[in-house]
C-alpha cells in the first residue's frame, strides 16, 4: 500500500494518485471507515477524473468486504452527493474528488452521520493512525451489499428542491442572458435543471457567466467583460431582503470578507458571524448559530436549506431572480459593497523551509501598532487598511488578502508585505 501521511488535510484527504496513495489505500480506507464510524450504510460517489470511478469501486469493495452496505451513486457533484446523503439517510459516505486541484490529484471527502464532515479534529487523525499501522481487517463471511442508485431519480429530486427553494418561476426564464461554462461532472445535473427552469444558455453578449470547479461545490461568477465577481459581494446580494428568501438572515462569513460588505451587514441589521476559512469550520459555525447563509472567498457558498452545505445552482437561480427584479446589471448591484479597494486572494508559493512562526513574529513586530488577531493565520487591522496572511489547507501556498480605503494605499501595502515575505 502506498501512503504518504501528508495527504491527510484539515478536512479531507488529497494527494497525487500513484505517488501519494494507490488502490490498496482506497480499499483499506473503506474498511477503516466501517470500523471507525461503526455504521452499516455508506454512500459512495466520484467526480470526473479519469481514475476516480475505479477508485470509488475499490473503496466500495473495501466497505462491503467487512460487512457494510454501499449506496453507489457514481458520477456526481459534491452538492448532489450531500443532498443524497440526507435524502437516503445513510450513516456516512465518501466523495472521491480533489476539488479544484490538478487532474493528477485524487482525494476523498469523508462524511459521518447527518453529513457531518470528518476532519482531522473530528476523526480523520484517528483514521490516519489506523491506516498508517496497516492492520489487516477480518473479512465478513457474507459481505455487504453494493446497491446502485437511480442517479437520474436523485438528480430530479435535487433539481426540484433547488427550484422550489429559489422560488423560481418560468416567467424568470431568460430575463437575464446567461452563459455557463461546460463542466463534465455536472453535465446531467445542469441539463436537467435547465430543462425544468427554461433557462437557455448563450455564449456571446451575455449579462452574467457562471462556472464551477471539478466537483462543482465552488461557483465562480463573471460580469460581461469576464471580470470575476468575488463571493463576498455575491453573499452581500443574497443576504439582502429584496427577493424575500428570508427576513433577516444570519450569515457566517470568511473573516477575510471586505469591510465594505461587513459595513452593509451592519447597516441592515444582518447578524454576521466570522469563521475560520474551510468548509468544515464554516459548516460547524453555521450549525452552531443556526445561520441561514455562509460563504468563503474561495467560491463556497452554503445554505441552511442544504443542510449547511454548498449548493451553487441555488446561488445561480437566486442571483438571476435578484437581477431580474432589480432591473440592474451585476456591476450596478455589487457597487454599494465595493467601498474599499481589495487585492483579492494573492497566492504566494511556500518554500519547504519556510518557518511560519518566524514569519508571523516578523509581521507582528512590523505591524505591532495595529490590531492583531490569529484566528486563522494572522490578521492585522488599521483604521484605513488591513491584511490577512494564512497557509492554504490544500496547497503549498500562502494566501494573502489586503484591503485599503484607497488604491494608492492598497498598492503600497501589497508591495510592502510581499517584500517582507
Amino acid at each position: 500500500m502506498i501512503l504518504n501521511p501528508e495527504i491527510f488535510k484539515a478536512y479531507d484527504i488529497r494527494g497525487i494518485y500513484g505517488k501519494d496513495f494507490d488502490e490498496d489505500f482506497a480499499f483499506k480506507l473503506g474498511q477503516t471507515l466501517v470500523k471507525y464510524i461503526n455504521k452499516r450504510r455508506f454512500l459512495v460517489g466520484h467526480d470526473n477524473r479519469q481514475f476516480s470511478e475505479e477508485l470509488a469501486q475499490v473503496l466500495a469493495k473495501g466497505i462491503t468486504s467487512v460487512g457494510a452496505d454501499v449506496e453507489f451513486i457514481g458520477l456526481t457533484s459534491t452538492p448532489l452527493f450531500n443532498f443524497a446523503l440526507k435524502k437516503l439517510g445513510v450513516n456516512g459516505g465518501v466523495m472521491l474528488t480533489a476539488s479544484h486541484l490538478g487532474q493528477q490529484y485524487g482525494g476523498f471527502k469523508v462524511f459521518g452521520e447527518n453529513g457531518v464532515i470528518v476532519g482531522l479534529d473530528s476523526g480523520l487523525e484517528k483514521i490516519k493512525v489506523i491506516l498508517t499501522e496497516n492492520k489487516n481487517f477480518e473479512v465478513s463471511r457474507y459481505g455487504g451489499k453494493l446497491i446502485k442508485q437511480d442517479r437520474q431519480k436523485l438528480i430530479d429530486s435535487y433539481t426540484d428542491f433547488i427550484i422550489k427553494k429559489s422560488s423560481w418561476n418560468v416567467r424568470d426564464s431568460n430575463a437575464v442572458r446567461v452563459k455557463i461554462e461546460p463542466q463534465a461532472t455536472i453535465a446531467d445535473e445542469l441539463e436537467t435543471l435547465l430543462k425544468k427552469t427554461g433557462i437557455k444558455i448563450i455564449n456571446e453578449q451575455y449579462d452574467i457567466s457562471f462556472c464551477f470547479d471539478d466537483d462543482a461545490d465552488r461557483i465562480y461568477i463573471f460580469n460581461p467583460t469576464a471580470e470575476q465577481i468575488s463571493s463576498e459581494y455575491i453573499t452581500g446580494l443574497l443576504a439582502q431582503e429584496s427577493v424575500k428568501f428570508w427576513t433577516k438572515p444570519k450569515v457566517v462569513y470568511d473573516w477575510r470578507f471586505s469591510r465594505g460588505v461587513l459595513e452593509k451587514f451592519k447597516e441592515r441589521g444582518t447578524k454576521a458571524i466570522r469563521s475560520k476559512n474551510g468548509r468544515a469550520f464554516m459548516r460547524e459555525n453555521m450549525a452552531k448559530y443556526d445561520a441561514d447563509l455562509g460563504a468563503e472567498l474561495s467560491g463556497h457558498i452554503y445554505f441552511k436549506e442544504a443542510n449547511y452545505n454548498e449548493m451553487p445552482f441555488m446561488v445561480m437561480l437566486r442571483l438571476l431572480k435578484i437581477i431580474k427584479k432589480s432591473g440592474k446589471n451585476i456591476n450596478e448591484l455589487i457597487e454599494p459593497f465595493r467601498s474599499w479597494f481589495n487585492s483579492g486572494e494573492i497566492n504566494i508559493a511556500k518554500h519547504e523551509t519556510l518557518n511560519m512562526e518566524q514569519v508571523f513574529r516578523k509581521l507582528k513586530e512590523k505591524y505591532r501598532e495595529g490590531k492583531i488577531d490569529e484566528l486563522d493565520g494572522i490578521m492585522v487591522e488599521y483604521p484605513d487598511w488591513w491584511f490577512n496572511l494564512r497557509s492554504s489547507n490544500t496547497e503549498a501556498v500562502l494566501r494573502l488578502v489586503v484591503e485599503a480605503k484607497n488604491k494608492n494605499l492598497l498598492d503600497e501595502k501589497v508591495a510592502e508585505i510581499r517584500g517582507l515575505l
